[in-house]
């Protein structure tokens, strides 16, 4: 397939008269191919560190995990007063970093180690009203492991009852 292209180059002959250029599918996929990979090139700003080798797995599933993370809380809205969640690791000489979701205060704050299970309550923040839900995050950090974990998190505010 061969595509004519009619451009004006004034620089190329005097008269200013017009030049035809032929466009194949090779050239075409070329310009396209140069074209979608200059992003990648560009793109790359946000990206401050690129690293290769181990792939970390951290297994959340049971008590015998590496971490374990455990509360009502974490399934189903819970009223504040009994809002809490334990989290607990077979690690060695690990410590929570960051405990962080912006709807929730924690007791105890970070740094927390994990030579034994931690029982963290939890609070609403200022302003926060009826059922609320979310996203805690804990980072985990040891000698030679760093981990991040997410989850949901559901917490009731507390009714007040006037007698």
């Amino acid at each position: 397939m061969i595509v004519r292209k009619l451009y004006h180059n004034p620089h190329s002959r005097p008269d200013g008269s017009l030049e035809t250029m032929n466009l194949t599918r090779r050239r075409l996929f070329a310009a396209l191919a140069g074209g979608s990979s200059l992003p990648l090139l560009v793109g790359t700003d946000g990206v401050s560190r690129v690293g290769a080798g181990h792939t970390a797995s951290i297994d959340t599933s049971d008590d015998n995990s590496y971490l374990s993370l455990d509360g009502a809380a974490l399934r189903e809205p819970i009223a504040e007063s009994e809002a809490t969640i334990t989290i607990d690791s077979q690690l060695e000489e690990v410590t929570v970093t960051t405990l962080n979701a912006s709807a929730f205060e924690f007791d105890p704050t970070p740094p927390i180690s994990l030579e034994e299970p931690v029982s963290v309550e939890v609070t609403l923040t200022d302003g926060q009203t009826g059922v609320v839900t979310d996203t805690v995050t804990i980072e985990l950090e040891g000698p030679n492991v760093r981990a991040v974990v997410e989850r949901p998190l559901h917490v009731e505010e507390d009714t007040v009852v006037d007698s």
